[in-house]
């Protein structure tokens, strides 16, 4: 243990150090940004953009990513429709365009609630109402095709359980699969919660040097933190829970 503590030191004590000159030169270079007033004029450039992406953001956005996801299901779907049966290749193919199907409606639930959040500082009157059709109408779309693609999945696999439009369908369906898929929840679970977290203070990061620049306030990093304190007292408390009952985290 000591002699793992003793290796590892030398990199961190560099980390620290490159992050701190980093650090610094990222406050003086903001402190002069803010001077030369580049925030004002990048704010100025950037509303035009926001303005643009209140209205078309999501039809653009839920064309491109529903319509890949769409594409993709379809694919799988005549893949379903042709397997003999044996063939444990294309089962598989299978299950990852479904998938990456997945992960674009995911991507697309991102984007709607973000430019219905642009939408909601940059718009008003007629303008607003089109962004909330909008959204009601990808949101709508979104959900048959989770449906359709959650379907499938329990046609290849029929001992699985859950509907989209069930409350408890996370609950329902992680208890309808094998340890092998648990398993693979839980590492990816791990990996996202690892990644998360990195990302998170990177994200705090960039807003304290940001508000050297654009003045964006407190509020920002708070919810940042938040975010960040909730997901790791989340898990670690899970952890506690699995452990007192004889199941690994």
């Amino acid at each position: 243990m000591k002699q793992e503590n003793k290796k590892a030191l030398p990199g961190f004590l560099m980390l620290l150090l490159v992050s701190g000159v980093f650090g610094g030169l990222a406050g003086f270079g903001g402190s002069l940004a803010a001077n030369l007033g580049v925030g004002e004029r990048a704010a100025v450039a950037m509303d035009g953009v926001l303005r643009a992406l209140a209205v078309w953001g999501i039809p653009v956005c839920s064309v491109v990513l529903l319509g890949g996801g769409w594409w993709l299901y379809a694919a799988a779907k005549r893949r379903w429709r042709g397997w003999d049966g044996e063939d444990e290749d294309m089962i598989s193919r299978v299950e990852e365009q479904l998938s990456w199907a997945l992960l674009l409606s995911a991507l697309t639930v991102l984007v709607d609630f973000g430019c219905i959040s642009v939408g909601a500082v940059y718009t008003q009157g007629m303008e607003g109402l089109i962004c909330v059709a909008e959204l009601v109408v990808s949101c709508t779309v979104l959900v048959i095709l989770q449906q359709k693609i959650v379907d499938l999945e329990r046609r290849i696999n029929p001992e699985k359980r859950g509907s989209v439009y069930d409350v408890h369908f996370q609950k329902k369906w992680m208890a309808s699969c094998d340890e092998a898929e648990q398993r693979q929840m839980g590492q990816a679970a791990h990996k996202a919660v690892v990644a998360a977290t990195y990302v998170c203070f990177g994200l705090w990061l960039a807003l304290f040097f940001l508000d050297r620049v654009f003045d964006t306030g407190l509020l920002p990093m708070v919810l940042v933190l938040v975010i960040l304190g909730v997901m790791q007292v989340t898990y670690t408390l899970e952890c506690i829970r699995l452990s007192r009952k004889g199941e690994s985290c």
